[in-house]
């Protein structure tokens, strides 16, 4: 094999590895936008809002699945919940139940 089939090649499987990592949300990342209303990390010292630290992961997805179908009331988590797709919604549940 030539060396410019070698190197088109290694650069394919990079590019390759690169969008399938690119394409996994970041939870932690995503996250961060609940810490003003619940915490850094989801860790909040008030009662006004849940805490979303130590929550399990199907009960972060099926709040947010509840508030973005109307299930659930609230003034502004339908509108915050609509703003993530499924997999995000799992990737921050993923980090929310990790974080103790």
């Amino acid at each position: 094999m030539g060396t410019l089939m070698k190197a088109s090649l290694f650069v394919l499987a990079a590019l390759a590895a690169a969008s399938t990592h690119a394409a996994e949300p970041a939870g932690e990342a995503m996250a961060a936008t609940c810490a003003a209303c619940h915490g850094t990390h989801g860790k909040l010292g008030t009662v006004e809002y849940m805490p979303l630290a130590g929550m399990a992961e199907k009960e972060f997805v099926r709040a947010m699945q509840d508030f973005r179908s109307g299930k659930r009331l609230s003034t502004l988590m339908g509108h915050v919940a609509n703003g993530f797709s499924d997999n995000e919604i799992r990737a921050m549940a993923r980090y929310f139940a990790t974080v103790k």
